[in-house]
């Protein structure tokens, strides 16, 4: 391009970089959700049930030590989500757990769980899931404990089992039972031997 040709181009240019540059500043400040100040209280507005019941009166409702921001220590930043402007249609969606077409990615939902349980509180210690056997790309943390529910499934002894059968059925019968012991299987907990967080070690 000539210098003079360059020249009659130069003040539409101008005027496409000026208009362009303003609106990615925009959409990229436009795109991050915030906590909302009510909390768990904008949350039940709408949202309403047994399972928002239950999951007050677990380890996950409001008597939580970690809980800052109710629903949203889960599930994410939902200003946009409440907004009665936009429907939170067009913006990144709240995350959500489980296996359903409109689940959020498995990366998401394992984050928002290691949010918490990935640091110390207390006595309870920090969880490693992480290059555990269990970090799978079919598998998640929902994919064994339960949420919203007053107790995790896999804190009941016949719950937990009924759990882990659901991949590893070939146990249920096939267990070395170790004869001549008193032990009685049956009625142990698989993590009371097996620690499902475990890392495995390089090259298992």
């Amino acid at each position: 391009m000539t210098t003079k040709r360059f020249r009659q181009h130069m003040p539409p240019i101008c005027l496409m970089i000026a208009l362009i540059i303003p609106m990615a500043h925009a959409q990229d400040t436009k795109r991050k959700p915030v906590f909302t100040k009510e909390g768990a209280k904008s949350c039940l507005v709408c949202h309403s049930g047994e399972k928002i019941s239950a999951i007050q009166a677990g380890v996950h409702g409001a008597s939580n030590p970690m809980t800052e921001h109710g629903c949203e220590d889960c599930h994410g930043p939902g200003s946009f989500h409440i907004s009665r402007a936009h429907g939170g249609k067009g913006f990144p969606s709240m995350v959500r757990f489980g296996k359903s077409p409109n689940a959020s990615p498995r990366e998401d939902q394992v984050q928002a769980c290691l949010g918490c349980h990935a640091r110390q509180a207390g006595s309870k210690k920090a969880v490693v899931f992480l290059g555990s056997a269990h970090d799978k790309p079919f598998a998640s943390c929902s994919t064994c404990h339960s949420l919203h529910t007053e107790t995790d499934r896999m804190a009941e002894q016949s719950r937990q089992t009924a759990t882990c059968y659901g991949c590893h059925a070939d146990k249920k019968a096939e267990h070395p039972r170790f004869k001549g012991t008193t032990i009685e299987f049956d009625d142990l907990k698989c993590s009371t031997c097996h620690n499902v967080h475990k890392l495995v070690a390089a090259g298992q």
